[in-house]
């Protein structure tokens, strides 16, 4: 473990020896190479420390790229022949540490973006901080379907973990899902995210006491209640177990019977689901929200949306087959910088789960195409909680 003063004139050092007197190079794309280091910036080993044992992610948001690596002695990680392109690093690590009468475990994270142009040897750093995990987090996202001969997708869902120790009161929460909204508004320039399907839970948010979420507990938010294997097939998911169902009197939606209900917010008769390749998901507390109107160029018309305070979203997760949809993104990256899914096709049987990092489940990053992974098959109600790292 090294000193921050240490680590600081090595870093400095490195880089002055590999540009000192280097002329402008010229590599063939694919042959760039990145030094990095991972250093402990928390104090709780009692300054910067080299962050040794780290696990190293790294994912391109402008081509088809994600490779792991473990920084050695000094923190260091070298992550070879790279291409020329945008790349999102997250360093992650857990440690162990015995105190008087028992053993904590200490979870560090920390992520950086970074273009690489056609350099040989770059040398940079990633800053981890302790961090906690959030308490109310989407954990699951089931979206794709499991039947492509039958078309079957009726059997999404989508699941929150409790992970405080208190129970969380969902009364008055709001479940959200967007469209493709980037030919509507700039979302990086406004405070809102933009809903097209909007379901509410019963109550008055603060007020109200009748949607509980315990400590530990996953909560399972079905698009239909029922078993779907008698419908689609075995590879289908049995959701009569839910916790709740998405339910539109509006339309001509089945109501299962014994399964309490999300009502639609939203003035339309679709029942809640999820694109089958590209959307995004939010839970927000329902302290604040309200109808607007924006022009839709699809249908040459205004289409009713409904504006959620950035502020309110408790989380969110955006998901995409391809690293393609980073240009058009449909949630601003102050939610999730990244995408979750990449690579899973429609009609596969698969989900997307959160993991696990050390024994956190409920961490957070903001970073989809990091923090979940796919899953098969999917898992409702419950997680094998193995160590995503």
């Amino acid at each position: 473990m090294k000193t921050r003063a240490v680590i600081t004139a090595l870093i400095i050092l490195l880089a002055l020896a590999f540009s000192c007197g280097r002329e402008q190079p010229s590599v063939p794309d694919g042959e760039n190479n990145l030094i990095l280091y991972a250093v402990e910036t928390s104090g709780v080993f009692g300054g910067w420390t080299a962050a040794e044992g780290a696990i190293i992610r790294a994912s391109s948001s402008t081509h088809q790229f994600a490779a792991v690596y473990m920084t050695g002695q000094g923190g260091l990680a070298v992550l070879d022949d790279l291409v020329a392109g945008t790349y999102m690093i997250q360093a992650e690590v857990t440690i162990e540490v015995e105190l008087e009468d028992e053993t904590e475990l200490f979870t560090f994270l920390g992520q950086k973006e970074m273009s690489i142009l056609y350099d040989p040897q770059l040398t940079d750093t990633v800053f981890m901080d302790l961090v906690r995990p959030s308490p109310l987090t989407i954990s699951e996202v089931y979206y794709c379907g499991c039947n492509r001969s039958r078309f079957y997708w009726f059997d999404q869902f989508i699941e929150l973990y409790n992970s405080s120790p208190d129970t969380i009161w969902l009364d008055g929460y709001l479940v959200c899902r967007n469209t493709n909204i980037h030919d509507i508004i700039e979302i990086e320039a406004v405070d809102y995210a933009l809903a097209y399907y909007v379901h509410i839970f019963p109550g008055e948010t603060g007020v109200t006491r009748e949607c509980p979420i315990v400590p530990g507990q996953f909560l399972v938010l079905a698009c239909d209640a029922i078993d779907h294997t008698a419908y689609g097939g075995s590879w289908c998911v049995d959701l009569s177990g839910a916790d709740w169902e998405f339910f539109n009197p509006l339309g001509s939606d089945y109501d299962v019977p014994g399964v309490p209900n999300l009502l639609p917010v939203s003035n339309y008769s679709n029942d809640f689901s999820m694109n089958l390749s590209h959307a995004a998901v939010y839970i927000a507390t329902g302290e604040e929200w309200e109808y607007v109107y924006h022009y839709d160029e699809g249908i040459n018309d205004m289409k009713e949306y409904i504006h959620i305070p950035l502020e309110t979203i408790v989380d969110a997760v955006e998901y995409a087959s391809s690293t393609e949809s980073m240009q058009y993104k449909y949630i601003t990256i102050r939610l999730d910088a990244g995408l979750a899914g990449i690579g899973m096709g429609k009609y596969s049987a698969q989900s997307v789960q959160r993991r696990a990092l050390g024994s956190v489940l409920g961490l957070d990053s903001n970073n989809s195409t990091f923090d979940f992974e796919i899953a098969s098959p999917p898992s409702p109600g419950w997680h094998e909680i193995v160590d995503g790292g």
